[in-house]
C-alpha cells in the first residue's frame, strides 16, 4: 500500500509539460460595467496565487468601444504597425517564484471594417520580435520556447493591430487565457564557513 500511495504522490508532483491557466478572464460585463470602460479592465480574471497580474488594458492610440462581454476598442487605421496601438497584458512572479509559460489562448472578433494586421510581442526584447501567428478571431499562441521560461521578473505581452478601412473599425478580446507553470525558485545552499 505504501508503494503504491507514494507513486501516486510522485504522479501527481510530476510536472508533464503542459502547464495550467495561470492567468485568465472570459471578459463578461455589460453597462456600467463594460469591460471596455475600464483600462486596465480586470473585473472577474482568475490568476495563480503566486503572480501578480495588471488584467487587459490597451495602448494610448485606440479608444474604448461600446461592446458587452468584450474588451472592445477603436481607432485601429494606421496603415503600419502603431506601437501605441495595442492589448497588452503585464504579468509578475512573486518574490522566490518563477514562470514557465506553455501559450496564451484567446478569442476575439473584428468589425467589417476593423484591423486586418496583427502582431504578438513581448517585453523581453522591446516589443521588437513577432511571437507566433495571431488572428483577429483568436488562436493559440505558443510560448513554450525557452524565451519564455524560467521568467523571475516582469513580462509584458502586446497584441498589436492595424490596417483598419477607417477608424470606426473595431478589434475585442474575448477571453483568453495564460497557460504555463509558476514555481518555486530553488533554495541556494548556505555558505559554510570551516574555521
Amino acid at each position: 500500500m505504501k508503494k503504491i500511495t507514494l507513486l501516486i504522490l510522485l504522479l501527481l508532483a510530476f510536472d508533464f509539460g503542459y502547464g495550467q491557466s495561470i492567468f485568465t478572464n472570459n471578459i463578461d460585463g455589460n453597462g456600467v460595467n463594460r469591460p471596455s470602460n475600464f483600462n486596465p479592465f480586470t473585473n472577474g480574471q482568475i490568476i495563480d496565487a503566486n503572480i501578480a497580474v495588471s488584467g487587459i488594458g490597451r495602448g494610448v492610440g485606440i479608444n474604448p468601444n461600446n461592446g458587452n462581454d468584450r474588451y472592445n476598442a477603436r481607432d485601429w487605421d494606421s496603415a503600419i504597425l502603431d506601437t501605441n496601438d495595442y492589448f497588452e497584458f503585464t504579468i509578475t512572479p512573486n518574490s522566490g517564484f518563477e514562470i514557465d509559460f506553455v501559450s496564451l489562448i484567446y478569442t476575439g472578433q473584428v468589425s467589417v471594417t476593423g484591423p486586418t494586421l496583427l502582431a504578438f510581442r513581448s517585453s523581453l526584447d522591446s516589443f521588437t520580435s513577432n511571437v507566433g501567428i495571431p488572428i483577429s478571431s483568436g488562436t493559440t499562441i505558443d510560448l513554450s520556447t525557452v524565451t519564455y521560461q524560467d521568467i523571475t521578473s516582469t513580462i509584458t505581452f502586446r497584441l498589436y493591430a492595424w490596417g483598419a478601412t477607417d477608424g470606426a473599425g473595431t478589434f475585442s478580446i474575448n477571453d483568453f487565457t495564460f497557460n504555463g507553470v509558476v514555481s518555486a525558485l530553488p533554495c541556494s545552499s548556505p555558505t559554510v564557513t570551516w574555521a
